[in-house]
């Protein structure tokens, strides 16, 4: 059975709403272990880290989606 559109949609909703709340947070805890030091850093070091978690959420979604048999 193909995997339905509205599956796929809520799939990718998870990805970039998981991806992007974990890159925020890994954001703000970074400022705010600075203690007032200003210090300039690279965005992929959290971006990268918040598309992988994304990602990892997205696929467990799949995963739970087509091994329980739900549609």
């Amino acid at each position: 059975m193909a995997y339905s559109s509205r599956n796929w949609w809520t799939e990718l909703a998870l990805f970039v709403s998981v991806g992007s709340a974990s890159a925020f947070l890994l954001a703000a805890l970074w400022s705010v272990s600075l203690d007032g030091r200003e210090e300039t850093v690279n965005g992929l070091l959290f971006i990268v880290p918040g598309v992988i978690i994304g990602l990892l959420a997205a696929a467990r979604y799949r995963r739970r989606r087509t091994t329980s048999g739900a549609r």
